[in-house]
Parts: structure tokens; C-alpha cells; sequence
């Protein structure tokens, strides 16, 4: 390796200038692998104790932090597997192969794991960080036979660049955990957020909290109709000529909305009986609204089309706030309305009963209401896209230090 390339492009100021070292993993830090002998694995007798016993799974999914485990040994299990202490870097080495965390309390581990403790000169936290930062690499090198695995003759001499003093080492993971706890912290955030969320919706639409008008009287009491009363079935179908071109869209699963498929020439479009959207009108997947494939159709895709695999609703004018439905649509009581009103033998098969759904009956408020309803609840779902943006952001700042502060 070129010397240049033996100092990282971001450093600290009190140590520019020197050299990082380049090592063997092994001349380092102890490697040790987790042991777990019993067979079968899921023998009752060895589990259910108090002793936490960390799984591959717990280790890929810690973001370098391992706080919680999904299984515990008694004192039988732990006599047949490895107790590591707190400290401890943990890493994967079979099946999700390289991904590491700091163990936050003792936990035993099975022969899929090795823990890692570090020697004098070099800090847990900053090899847990570089270890991380090489996991796509180390999952490159991996031999596969069966199945991809790498073992302690594998990560002995794997080489490691790092500063000689350990207070450099220090002050790069303390610089990423500070950057780490933001990224927590706006996480932890987002969830409470969008918990919130849940709480006010199941709230608004059963109407324990009700809003009031703008000149502080309450809205009239809500009516009960059918949601043929309120939707349109839309029907503007569409002959397709061969050499135009026309966007076509799908619906996400989960209600995720409507996203495009991209653009096609009419003779390359399969289904010629299209229909034409256009925004604010509701779409539902016929063959996959059990799975909550439907949603608004937004600015950018008005003009777009549809097969008739899809149905097409216009809200009635002066009875129904579009986003309104949208939002009521995710609601328990709705999917249990788009599950009864779909017929078949399989769950992936089920096909959407259009004109029976139509004669379910809800409560809805009037028009006034509902956009009250809908606009608080577009101001809440700005606040979790904000937060969302954030955790985006902080991410790729980190990715930078990782790429900038380690060689």
C-alpha cells in the first residue's frame, strides 16, 4: 500500500502527520469462537435461564450495539457454550458473514459467532467501528462451499490499519458514538412519532377527540352511509392506440401509495381496456388489496392509466375529503372490510368483490370536519418525514467519517 494511503484524508489535529500502522488481526485483539455442542440445538433443557445467549441475528441487526438477545440459557446450556464479557466485539461468521457489535452486558454465544477482545494498544470500540466499516469486504473474501463462513485462520492475519496511540483511536469512536447516539436518538423520535400517530387515528375516526369549526361550535353529530353513497366508480376507459405512449402505475402493498411503472408504447402494453386517472382519485388492486395495495393518485401521475385489474373511485362532491379516505382507509375496521369483501382459496389469490365492499357501512363526519381531520394528520406525517430526512442525512454524514477517518 502506497504510504499516502496509510494516513485516513479526515484527522484529528494533534495527530496529522503520522503513520497508521498496518497489523494482523490476530497481533491485536484475541480471537475466540462461541460454542454451543448439543444436538439438537433447540433442546428445551438447556434454554429459559437467565443467562442471555446471543444469535447471529441479534448481532447483524445491532448497528455495532448489542443491548437485546432473543434467547437465554440456563446454567445446564451454559455449561455446553461460551460465556463473553461485556466489552466484547461479537462477530458473524457464518451466513450473514462480518457484522459486529460491542456486547453491553455478558452474553454466551454459539460456533456462528467469535468474540473478539482486544489487546493492550488497540480500543474495542474503535476496531468494532473499522470491523464494521469492512464487513462487505470481509463477506467478499469469505471461501463458499455449502454455505459462506470464514473462521479464526481466516480473521488471524486479516490486516487492520490503525493509529499507534490508542487516544487517537479513543477520540474516532467516541467522535462516531456521539454521531451513532444522534442517529438513535432521531430514530427513537420517528418511532415515538409515528406511535403518536397511530393513538390520534384510532382516536379521531372512532371519535373520542373531535374538532370543533372556526368559530368554535362543534360539527354535527357524524351519519352513518354506505360507501356507495360517497365513492364513484370511475370508468373513463381508454383505446390504446398502438404508436402513442402511455405511463402506466401500480400500487404498493401496505398501503404505500401509487408509484409508476415507467412508459410503454401501446402495443406493448398486454391489457388494451386501460382506464384514466387522475389525481385524487382512490385506486385499489383487485387481486392485492388484502395486502392494502391502494392509495391516492398523486399530482405527478394525473393523466396516468390503469388495467381494469384495478378499480378507480371520485369522492362525491361535498360529502367526502379524498385524503380523508385515504387515511381512513389503513384503519383496522376498513382492512377488515377489504379482507370479507375478497374471495377465494389463497391468500396471494384473493380477488377484491367490488360491488359487495361498496355496501359497507361507516360513520363519517361532515365535509368540514373531515378536512380538519386530514390536515392535522398531514401535519403530523410532515413531522415524521422531517425526522425520516434527518435520519437520512446523519447516515450519510457517517458514512462519509467512515470512508474519511479510517484507512
Amino acid at each position: 500500500m502506497n504510504a499516502s494511503k496509510k494516513q485516513p484524508i479526515l484527522r484529528f489535529t494533534n495527530y496529522v502527520g503520522t503513520d497508521w500502522q498496518e497489523l494482523a488481526l490476530g497481533d491485536i485483539a484475541k480471537i475466540e469462537r462461541g460454542k454451543f455442542s448439543p444436538r439438537p440445538r433447540n433442546d428445551p433443557q438447556f434454554y429459559g435461564g437467565d443467562i442471555p445467549f446471543a444469535q447471529t441475528n441479534d448481532v447483524s441487526s445491532s448497528n455495532g450495539y448489542i443491548r437485546s438477545y432473543s434467547q437465554t440459557l440456563n446454567n445446564k446450556g451454559l455449561k455446553v457454550s461460551k460465556l463473553f464479557p461485556k466489552g466484547t466485539i461479537l462477530m458473524t461468521i457464518a451466513a450473514n458473514i462480518g457484522y459486529c457489535g460491542i456486547l453491553y452486558k455478558s452474553m454466551a454465544c454459539p460456533d456462528s459467532l467469535v468474540g473478539i477482545s482486544c489487546k493492550k494498544n488497540t480500543s474495542n470500540q474503535f476496531l468494532n467501528f473499522y470491523l464494521n466499516r469492512e464487513q462487505p469486504r470481509i463477506d467478499y473474501l469469505a471461501p463458499q462451499a455449502a454455505q459462506k463462513n470464514i473462521n479464526i485462520e481466516f480473521l488471524k492475519p486479516y490486516k487492520i490499519f490503525q493509529p499507534e496511540q490508542v487516544k487517537e483511536q479513543q477520540k474516532i469512536a467516541d467522535f462516531l458514538t456521539a454521531v451513532d447516539t444522534k442517529i438513535s436518538q432521531l430514530t427513537e423520535k420517528h418511532r415515538l412519532l409515528k406511535e403518536y400517530k397511530k393513538g390520534v387515528m384510532q382516536q379521531l375516526f372512532s371519535q373520542q377527540i373531535r374538532f370543533k369549526d372556526d368559530d368554535g361550535k362543534a360539527f354535527p353529530d357524524w351519519s352513518e352511509y354506505k360507501l356507495k353513497d360517497i365513492l364513484v366508480l370511475q370508468s373513463d376507459s381508454l383505446n390504446m392506440k398502438d404508436d402513442e405512449t402511455y405511463e402506466l402505475i401500480t400500487v404498493k402493498r401496505r398501503f404505500g401509495g401509487i408509484v409508476s411503472r415507467g412508459n410503454y408504447l401501446g402495443k406493448d402494453v398486454l391489457v388494451k381496456n386501460q382506464f384514466t386517472i387522475h389525481e385524487n382519485e382512490f385506486v385499489i388492486s383487485k387481486r392485492q388489496i388484502v395486502h392494502g395495495a391502494c392509495g391516492l393518485v398523486p399530482a405527478e401521475l394525473d393523466g396516468s392509466i390503469v388495467s381494469n385489474e384495478y378499480n378507480v373511485f371520485r369522492p362525491k362532491p361535498q360529502m367526502l375529503d379524498i385524503d380523508y379516505f385515504n387515511r381512513f382507509a389503513t384503519t383496522l375496521f376498513m382492512r377488515r372490510a377489504f379482507f370479507i369483501n375478497s374471495d377465494g382459496v389463497h391468500i396471494e389469490k384473493l380477488l377484491f368483490k367490488t360491488q359487495s365492499w361498496l355496501k359497507t357501512k361507516i360513520q363519517l363526519s361532515c365535509l368540514a370536519e373531515q378536512q380538519k381531520i386530514a390536515q392535522f394528520l398531514q401535519s403530523i406525517d410532515t413531522k415524521i418525514a422531517a425526522v425520516a430526512e434527518q435520519i437520512e442525512q446523519t447516515q450519510q454524514f457517517k458514512k462519509g467519517l467512515l470512508q474519511q477517518m479510517f484507512v
